[in-house]
């Protein structure tokens, strides 16, 4: 069932390549590859460090400004806009790069043998994948010469993470045939049926699995301002607000033998959960929010002589509140299945063969729930060498253990340069985040003096010479504007 709510996240939101936690909300900003807490700025740093929204605008000196004009422009660009701009990412510890591609954009037409069934059973033990998409519909923002930054912001979140023990994997890879069913039968429509006959709830069956997903909708309003200045040493601090409106939760997993298991999911989606009913059920498919919460960003940057920022931050502080379509899961016996498993690694459509569409569990509705957002702490450090190269490193470190949040910290160190003048290009390495070791890349060009931006990014290009713990991820900017 969670993965068919996947799939239909990836139609609504229009971002196909999403069939696939926060990474995307931690780095999807175009231009940039390594590092961004001590330098991102304007609308490009809210939901990273909102205190950078305080840095004074300066002069830009572009010669030969882009490829297309020439000459000297020398301009203080106050104003950031942009529509359509964002990335995903998703990584697997238990796909190689060919199946992560496969399961993510279904371009596989062929049918596991037993023997392939066996091989993913045993790839997907205390294994999984995990994905995460930002995008920016629109954002603005003004930076002052004396009062500080401004910025209005709409985002759209979506992140998930999904792993399974080795009972969890071999009953999604293995089906009736996993050695847990010790005994068939034949029911009414003439399948044959696999039972164990001396069952096991789900808590004893599944410990450490996870099956968690969430959608938000960000409205942010950011300030940032400089508030001391002394020879030598700026100090600069920022506040985001956001109001949120959320389209789907989910958020499944057993830990220390206990079943916890609640969701709140859009009508859009279309979800069964058998014969349970919810004081919160909304009638219908319309696309509608089920749910609505707070959050808050707080960072600090400081600015020491002419050549290192430090920066520090705290994201998505808050929570959320769900009221539509609010079920929570009973821990309940594993028993009666038919399927014979996942024939392929197209799992958003496979996976309802061991779910039953909401009859394998015991569901009862609910009229309310909360949740917290996956909080972050971020860390950063950067040194301007020239205007032609920049050096840094950041970090960033989960908070707690909400739906959506860092499976471990990730930290990266890198530079970004500017082979030509409108040119910027950065690279890094790093590691972390259930991802391994990774080199990002970005780049973005400034064209027409400056006014015009766009530029890409990646989490990884690693992932194009080797097969394993692949990571899919993209980032694209098209409409960067700057007045």
């Amino acid at each position: 069932m969670l993965w068919r709510v996947v799939a239909c996240v990836c139609v609504v939101v229009g971002v196909n390549t999403l069939h696939a936690q926060t990474e995307a909300a931690d780095y999807s900003r175009i231009g940039f590859g390594a590092f961004l807490t001590a330098t991102a700025s304007d609308y490009q740093c809210v939901g990273i460090n909102p205190a950078n929204l305080g840095f004074v605008p300066e002069f830009d000196v572009y010669i030969m400004g882009s490829p297309i004009d020439g000459g000297m422009d020398r301009a203080k660009r106050n104003w950031s806009f942009t529509v359509a701009e964002g990335g995903f990412a998703t990584h697997s510890d238990a796909l190689k790069r060919g199946d992560l591609w496969d399961a993510v954009f279904q371009s596989s037409s062929f049918d596991f043998t037993p023997e392939q069934k066996l091989a993913a059973a045993r790839a997907f033990a205390d294994n999984g994948l995990r994905f995460s998409a930002d995008i920016i519909p629109v954002a603005i923002s003004y930076q002052s010469d004396k009062w500080g930054g401004l910025a209005l912001t709409v985002h759209e979140r979506v992140s998930g993470t999904f792993i399974f023990n080795e009972s969890a994997s071999r009953l999604a890879f293995e089906g009736r045939y996993y050695d847990y069913f010790d005994s068939t039968s034949v029911n009414y429509k003439g399948d044959t049926v696999g039972y164990a006959r001396n069952p096991q709830t789900y808590a004893q069956l599944f410990e450490g699995t996870r099956l968690a997903m969430t959608w938000y909708r960000e409205l942010g309003l950011s300030y940032g301002l400089k508030i001391l200045d002394v020879p030598g040493f700026r100090l600069y601090a920022g506040a985001t607000a956001k109001y949120l409106m959320g389209y789907a939760y989910m958020d499944a997993e057993v830990r220390d033998h206990q079943l916890m298991a609640r969701s709140s999911l859009s009508p859009v989606f279309g979800i069964s959960y058998g014969k349970a009913v919810s004081p919160s059920f909304i009638p219908g498919k319309d696309f509608r929010s089920v749910g609505n919460g707070w959050g808050l960003d707080i960072g600090l940057t400081a600015e020491i002589g002419l050549k290192w920022t430090i920066s520090a931050s705290v994201v998505d502080l808050g929570a959320m509140r769900w009221d539509g379509n609010v079920f929570i899961a009973k821990d309940t016996i594993l028993n009666g299945v038919s399927s014979t498993g996942f024939n392929n690694y197209n799992i958003f459509e496979e996976a309802p063969k061991i779910t039953g569409e909401g009859n394998f569990f015991s569901w009862n509705g609910l009229s309310t729930a909360t949740s917290e957002l996956a909080s972050r702490i971020r860390g950063g450090i950067s040194y301007y060498h020239t205007s032609r190269w920049r050096f840094g490193i950041d970090a960033v470190v989960p908070f707690n253990r909400a739906a959506g949040s860092l499976g471990e910290p990730i930290v990266s160190g890198g530079v970004d340069w500017r082979p030509l003048i409108w040119l910027r290009v950065s690279t890094g390495f790093g590691g972390g985040g259930n991802m391994g070791t990774f080199i990002p890349i970005g780049a973005m060009a400034s064209l027409f003096g400056g006014v015009w931006e766009l530029g890409l990014s990646s989490r990884d290009i690693i992932t194009l010479f080797t097969t394993k713990r692949p990571v899919l991820s993209l980032c694209v900017g098209l409409m960067r504007i700057r007045l």
